[in-house]
């Protein structure tokens, strides 16, 4: 009897301890998520980018081609139907075309590139614009512990940045590298061009520009002192001088054609010295020409040359290939050709007379 009333004891007890121990339990399940509810904070407000956004209205600009998409996130964008269609259908935006790494052609090395490539710049010159207006304060050229492969023009924070050409933008977001917010836009002659540690963007990838747009403005992200615009032009992910194409400080196009020889992938072959150079032959060849005429002759030379005055004529001089020759005189190699009756391929001798309008 009495182990019979023990055994029933024990398993009352079993039951009411079990009993309030799953009691207690489930108090403490029911009144954990009221804790936790009373810890978190509240949820974050979504930023202009994460609202929904759907195009509410479009405005008509300056531009017949090109409209303002208004969204109802209170965001805005350009769009360029034609623009689109036009860029869309050419193989540069297909072809080695990657979003998130700034390279993208890893499978072309620099010896696959031809010895010299003639790229069309424009047709116009209102296709060009230059990114900003300045003077040049970091060249591009080797630094002490690494390349500069670059232009620095120091600017005001958050002057604006624009597209140099027409293009596709290929990347657009902040880059860990060293470049800050960076924006790179690929144009229809696969150049690209790389606009660096701006403040803000003002385009996404994937995104058709016209020359002149404001793409970003003037910063100091990423590994930046002071604020400034970084740009660099390269093709095929090798960089050459910005200062070949572009002169900044004028904020103008050096060339319509620009002949792109395979050594200017090189981190020693800088613009400024290359074009001094230049210059200082063409001063030499002029004033041994000035000096071997007779006083009329000198009166001639000395006087303005009219526009469609006649064939204008360049005198070969060491180093010159056509591929130099046809940018400094606003032609092209092929025009060259034809005008003297060569091929691309045609040795040119020291002295000779080759007629290049």
């Amino acid at each position: 009897m009495r182990n019979t009333q023990n055994t029933r004891t024990t398993t009352l007890l079993s039951f009411f301890l079990g009993g309030g121990l799953a009691a207690a339990l489930f108090g403490l399940t029911a009144t954990v998520p009221a804790a936790a509810q009373r810890r978190t904070t509240p949820p974050a407000e979504k930023t202009i980018e994460e609202l929904p956004r759907r195009p509410m209205d479009t405005i008509a600009t300056e531009d017949p081609e090109t409209k303002v998409i208004i969204y109802s996130n209170n965001t805005w964008e350009y769009y360029h139907p034609a623009l689109d269609r036009q860029l869309g259908e050419l193989a540069v935006y297909r072809n080695n075309w990657d979003t998130a790494s700034v390279f993208s052609y890893r499978n072309i090395e620099l010896n696959d590139l031809p010895q010299l490539l003639e790229l069309k710049m424009v047709d116009h010159l209102d296709e060009f614009c230059s990114p900003v207006q300045g003077k040049v304060l970091s060249k591009y050229g080797p630094r002490k512990r690494r390349s500069h492969n670059g232009v620095d023009v120091p600017m005001k924070p958050g002057e604006p940045v624009k597209a140099a050409f027409d293009g596709k933008v290929r990347y657009a977001k902040y880059n860990t590298g060293g470049f800050g917010y960076l924006v790179i836009i690929r144009h229809p002659n696969g150049l690209e061009t790389w606009n660096a540690h701006l403040s803000k963007m003002n385009v996404k990838v994937g995104e058709y520009v016209k020359t002149g747009q404001v793409i970003g403005y003037v910063g100091a992200t990423g590994r930046a002192y002071g604020p400034h615009l970084h740009f660099e032009v390269r093709y095929c992910d090798q960089s050459f001088d910005p200062e070949f194409i572009f002169d900044f400080e004028r904020g103008m196009l050096r060339y319509q054609t620009f002949a792109l020889e395979r050594s200017y992938f090189n981190i020693h072959s800088r613009a400024s010295e290359l074009l001094e150079e230049d210059d200082r032959d063409d001063q030499e060849i002029a004033n041994s020409l000035l000096a071997a005429a007779d006083d009329s002759t000198v009166i001639r030379a000395a006087q303005p040359r009219p526009a469609n005055s006649g064939p204008l004529y360049h005198i070969v001089k060491q180093g010159d290939i056509l591929g130099r020759i046809a940018p400094r005189y606003g032609t092209t190699i092929t025009k060259i050709c034809q005008l003297n009756g060569i091929d691309r391929n045609s040795t040119l001798r020291l002295g000779q007379r080759l007629r290049v309008r």
